[in-house]
């Protein structure tokens, strides 16, 4: 079956479907000792059929956002470390990511936007719950170990983003790049550090309010072992614009 897209001015942006079903979600207790807790218990969750982006909303594609509404530009535009057309869009808040899919939902006629922390990581590590977005099989077990090689994160020392799709080998079992490194993305929940012990098992969307909205998947400036992993959990608060965070977007099918 053809892979739905969306085309944003022009520009085909693919959508991935992620089928109904279950998958493991959270740590071990005892696997990782900085802020395990935070992913505690591991549990199956159930999601129904859902699409999303196969990589974080560029530049280039945020750009026709800011030209059509005369939004104000994100910031690091001066910066090419981070300002170059196919990088992911930086320099954003939460509310802006928002705007942005407010405007292509009128473009399109969609039902466009952000993902829940659990779309995230069903999408990143799949329906067995690998640590990481890419594995291999051996010997009949998916192992799944830390590669540098496998994304942008801050263990080298390039310091600054990368196109999406330049790390194919870290490709994610659904088919989405840059779910480990280069830029967080912001998810649609507000953060709470016991919410696995509460949420319900099925399609969870998070804590009611909070202060800091949840961010997925490591950056180019962060520590890649710990915080690629496909069930690190990470918060920021939501006005705040910067040079790690971007967004991809997400749909029910209908």
């Amino acid at each position: 079956m053809k892979e739905p897209s969306i085309v944003i001015d022009q520009i085909d942006y693919p959508l991935m479907r992620v089928a109904e079903g279950g998958f493991l979600m959270g740590t071990i207790p005892g696997t990782h000792s900085s802020k395990s807790e935070e992913e505690e218990p591991q549990r199956e969750v159930t999601l129904p059929t859902y699409l999303i982006g196969q990589y974080p909303i560029t530049n280039i594609q945020y750009h026709q956002f800011v030209v059509a509404t005369n939004y104000q530009t994100p910031v690091y535009m001066d910066d090419p470390r981070f300002n170059q057309p196919h990088f992911p869009v930086t320099g954003i808040n939460w509310f802006e990511a928002k705007k942005f899919l407010d405007w292509l939902n009128q473009l399109t006629k969609g039902t466009y936007r952000l993902l829940t922390e659990a779309e995230w990581e069903k999408a990143a590590r799949g329906d067995v719950g690998q640590q990481y977005p890419w594995a291999e099989l051996i010997d009949n077990t998916i192992i799944s170990k830390w590669d540098p090689s496998k994304g942008n994160f801050g263990n080298t020392k390039l310091k600054r983003l990368t196109d999406v799709n330049q790390h194919p080998s870290g490709i994610s079992p659904y088919g989405c790049f840059d779910m480990a490194g280069n830029c967080y993305e912001w998810c649609w929940d507000w953060f709470h550090p016991q919410t696995y012990r509460y949420a319900p098992s099925h399609a969870p969307r998070g804590a009611q309010d909070g202060n800091r909205k949840v961010i997925r998947g490591g950056s180019w400036s962060s520590n890649g072992k710990f915080s690629g992993r496909c069930a690190n959990r990470a918060a920021q608060r939501p006005h705040y614009r910067l040079n790690y965070i971007s967004f991809r977007i997400a749909s029910d099918l209908v």
